[in-house]
């Protein structure tokens, strides 16, 4: 986890000025935040929380079924897409958008992000698992 010990204290500062990011969380697998923006009030310990048990959730379904742990979920519920991506085999990036937000868009803001940390230590390909119909500023909140 020695590339994510110094997060930027902007790390999502360019998200604050385009508007059409909800949420952003960087955190570890057992939901401590490492970083975090939102335009609105957030509970952070429980939507950390839950971003990380989400990821287990899908992990350990897909195991079961003998699939491979996907690097990248992406989901659309309740009128937003959420995009989960690992960063490290301990850390999560969660960005949650309006659902109107392609995918691609948070695809690629994910990729900005993550420029913007030292490279994970990991040397294989991501794989993706889509769900949902789609199937394809400050304030920052303590």
């Amino acid at each position: 986890m020695d590339s994510l010990r110094a997060v930027p204290p902007d790390f999502f500062a360019d998200l604050a000025t385009n508007g059409r990011m909800d949420t952003a969380m960087l955190l570890k697998r057992n939901g401590r935040l490492l970083a975090a923006w939102s335009h609105a009030p957030v509970s952070w310990e429980v939507v950390s929380i839950m971003a990380a048990t989400t990821l287990g959730s899908l992990e350990t379904m897909l195991e079961t079924l003998r699939s491979p742990s996907p690097q990248i979920v992406s989901v659309v519920a309740g009128g937003n897409r959420i995009l989960i991506q690992k960063v490290e085999p301990q850390a999560i990036l969660v960005l949650i958008a309006k659902e109107i937000v392609g995918e691609s868009y948070l695809l690629d803001a994910a990729r900005r992000l993550l420029a913007r940390l030292p490279p994970p230590v990991s040397n294989s390909a991501p794989r993706r698992v889509t769900l949902g119909p789609s199937a394809h500023g400050l304030p920052k909140n303590p």
